[in-house]
């Protein structure tokens, strides 16, 4: 099985729980656009079935890209790699796609995807077997990504602006639109990117279905079939969504002070 195989043919849907693949809606930002989603499912054990998405309801209107300083999120490939905002504040996700773009043409293809997604896939495979046990990914989750992780987070792994007030209410809580774990980071809304490749649900994943879960993630990205993707075609993440939000927020409370 790949992350989203053939639509599930029953109107219902049931037993999937919802997965999201970001889109992009105009107007855009140099290249990129700000906006809601384009639905996947995907059942408890991650394995998405996709969704018709564009004809069942028109696009909500994007808000406007913020023209001040936005602080840049985490971001997490498609294979689940974490990259982290860094003190320059430079675009975590250029970072990733600057070094997965080998021959730095400014496009990336899916040989270049697949060859990060087998150097990611090595990393975590720490006894150098060709599988990641699970052992492997419990320590993806513990030490590499622990954002991916749905319940008991350890203290202090919560964003400061998730944490809740003293009242119980959240203290100027994020809007990431249903995404959760890794989702909230990344394009698609798959909590656990590495533990959602194993397609044949026997608890650890190889080589192969690891590949063949980049080569799918690589096709859902490439709707148009252009077989290589620049950054301005890649949308943009619910926390980078949500980032712009707060700018916007800022610079509208600066406008109102003046």
């Amino acid at each position: 099985m790949t992350d989203c195989p053939t639509p599930d043919p029953s109107p219902e849907g049931e037993g999937l729980a919802r997965c999201t693949l970001y889109a992009k809606k105009a107007p855009p930002l140099p290249g990129r656009g700000w906006g809601g989603a384009v639905r996947l499912s995907l059942s408890s054990a991650l394995i998405c079935a996709l969704i018709t998405p564009a004809a069942a309801r028109k696009p909500d209107v994007p808000p406007p890209v913020c023209t001040g300083t936005i602080t840049q999120p985490l971001f997490i490939s498609p294979m689940g790699e974490p990259f982290r905002p860094k003190a320059d504040n430079s675009d975590p996700e250029g970072t990733w796609f600057a070094a997965a773009d080998a021959n730095h043409d400014g496009k990336l293809t899916l040989a270049e995807m697949s060859a990060d997604a087998a150097r990611f896939f090595a990393r975590l495979d720490t006894n150098h077997d060709g599988e990641l046990l699970p052992e492997e990914v419990a320590a993806y989750e513990e030490n590499i990504a622990p954002e991916v992780r749905l319940y008991q987070p350890r203290k202090g792994d919560r964003p400061a602006e998730e944490k809740r007030s003293k009242k119980g209410g959240p203290a100027g809580a994020v809007n990431y639109n249903g995404a959760i774990g890794a989702g909230r980071f990344a394009f698609f809304n798959i909590p656990n990117p590495v533990a959602s490749a194993d397609a044949d649900i026997n608890r650890a994943v190889d080589r192969a279905e690891f590949l063949a879960a980049a080569a799918e993630r690589f096709r859902l990205l490439d709707p148009t079939q252009k077989k290589a993707l620049t950054l301005a075609d890649l949308p943009h993440t619910p926390a980078q969504v949500a980032a712009n939000a707060a700018c916007l927020a800022i610079e509208k409370a600066k406008a109102k002070a003046r």
